[in-house]
């Protein structure tokens, strides 16, 4: 009668002992658990550099169109002042037909060419000081925008790159925690072993 109460006893460790198949779910269940954390962090990651990404080209498409915007405006003064430069030339072909009129002595012709060339020297000097200011600011405006886009693109870098520095730091991190959790797991479940081998 004792043989058959050991053999029944034997009977029930087998049957209390958990197959390899269990233990490898509960380390299934840690694997995805981790997959699934490690996985949304990336994502979490590529979503933060397309936001970057997104915001450096809609900075770059800013500035293309405030430089065409600019360019418009320069060629618009440019127009202004070739038809400054005509108004001026009728003008002055009109004194020269009046004065060629009422006057026809060679000493009013060197006159008349004196009086064209500080006309003309005077509409130049006008034109000029009027887009001075104009072409400074443009200028200006330009570099303003240049080195915002420059400080914005290496602001970006940098912050990629401390990202990076920090992202070994967390993915060693993830990998000791994986691994501990694993073990605590795998601890657990030979301690909750060893518990029903003694019970029995």
């Amino acid at each position: 009668m004792a043989q058959k109460k050991n053999e029944a006893v034997q009977a029930v460790e087998v049957k209390m002992i958990p197959t390899a198949e269990e233990t490898n779910n509960e380390g299934l269940f840690v694997d995805t658990l981790w997959n699934q954390f490690e996985q949304s962090l990336e994502r979490s990651r590529q979503l933060h550099e397309t936001r970057e990404d997104a915001y450096m080209n809609a900075l770059r498409e800013v500035i293309k169109f405030n430089k065409q915007y600019r360019k418009s405006l320069g060629n618009l003064f440019e127009q202004t002042k070739n038809t400054n430069k005509e108004v001026v030339s009728g003008v002055v072909q009109q004194i020269n037909a009046r004065r060629e009129a009422f006057v026809k002595e060679e000493e009013m012709m060197g006159e008349k060419e004196l009086l064209q060339q500080q006309f003309k020297e005077v509409s130049n000097q006008l034109e000029n000081l009027a887009l001075t200011p104009i072409k400074s600011a443009f200028q200006i405006i330009d570099q303003l925008e240049d080195n915002f886009e420059k400080s914005t693109e290496a602001n970006i870098g940098f912050g990629r790159e401390q990202l990076n520095a920090w992202q070994q730091v967390t993915n060693e991190y993830l990998k000791v925690a994986r691994n501990t959790h694993n073990e605590i797991v795998n601890r657990g479940t030979n301690s909750f072993k060893e518990l029903l081998k003694f019970t029995n």
